[in-house]
């Protein structure tokens, strides 16, 4: 059986089809009442943070997971059931057997433990950061 985590996979989609899949999920957040403002339609994220999830020596590709988190009106995290829960993506460097790749023994969050993780997020999401045409 053929690898199915590679390097090539995905594809390139042309411009119809990337329209036509956001046309339909603006339409369907619009059909429910949203304006164009109440909903995430895309998150940025900087090509150095990319490149650093790339970089790692076992990493055939990225993950994206779809994710919520309760934050404030200006976008920052709070506690539970506090503001707003907000549709959030995380990228993961996956490996060649489509594991997500994390630091083993991870001692984040402890007090002498490495600040940065393993998992991108708190990308810049759009409608707040997007150009006028997106």
């Amino acid at each position: 059986m053929a690898a199915i985590f590679t390097e090539n996979a995905g594809r390139f989609l042309t411009p119809y089809e990337t329209k036509s899949m956001t046309t339909a999920y603006r339409d369907r957040k619009l059909a429910v009442g949203l304006t164009t403002d109440d909903y995430v339609r895309s998150e940025y994220f900087g090509i150095n943070q990319i490149k650093q999830l790339l970089n790692h020596p076992d990493c055939v590709g990225i993950r994206v997971h779809h994710a919520k988190r309760w934050e404030d009106i200006d976008g920052k995290p709070t506690e539970e059931g506090v503001g707003q829960l907000k549709p959030r993506v995380l990228l993961t460097a996956v490996d060649a057997r489509g594991k997500d790749i994390t630091i083993q023994n991870s001692t984040i969050g402890l007090k002498d433990g490495p600040e940065d993780g393993d998992t991108l997020g708190d990308g810049l999401p759009c409608p707040r950061h997007c150009a006028d045409t997106n």
